[in-house]
């Protein structure tokens, strides 16, 4: 992996709650969910189709995407990432909002400005009708690891 890596990515988020930022099981680390925090506060509130534009939101997953990979990257080093594996973005969304897989492309545009085909990953974009916060957007990271 790219060894500058580390250097483009935010620190790592510190938890919000009881659990840890990632965890290895094998080859793989999953990371917690992640919003679109930057030194701790929360950039991003509210449902997307309302108070959150999908401009908005796309810019909100990039934050948090990279704050996933983050704590992937603090817990098992950027020399031992060999890809993204899966993303899961879920979407703050009002009543009736139709474009997730829109908003999830935010998180997907970082990952490929960050790890090029690496940051390929299968991918859902799901809605829910609130994350922690009132955040508009919540990532999780599976990355495979090489060598393990």
């Amino acid at each position: 992996m790219r060894s500058d890596l580390s250097d483009q990515l935010p620190p790592p988020p510190a938890p919000q709650g009881g659990y840890v930022p990632a965890v290895r099981h094998g080859d793989l680390v999953v990371s917690a969910g992640m919003t679109p925090r930057v030194d701790g506060r929360l950039t991003h509130r509210g449902r997307v189709g309302d108070e959150v534009t999908v401009e908005q939101a796309q810019r909100a997953a990039a934050t948090a995407v990279a704050n996933a990979l983050s704590a992937v990257v603090d817990l098992a080093g950027a020399e031992r990432l060999e890809r993204v594996v899966h993303l899961a973005v879920y979407v703050n969304a009002a009543p009736g909002f139709e474009e997730h897989t829109t908003v999830a492309d935010g998180a997907s545009a970082r990952l490929r400005e960050l790890l090029g085909d690496a940051g390929a990953a299968s991918r859902a974009a799901v809605g829910v009708t609130s994350l922690p916060g009132g955040a508009c957007v919540e990532v999780v990271l599976t990355c495979g690891l090489a060598g393990a």
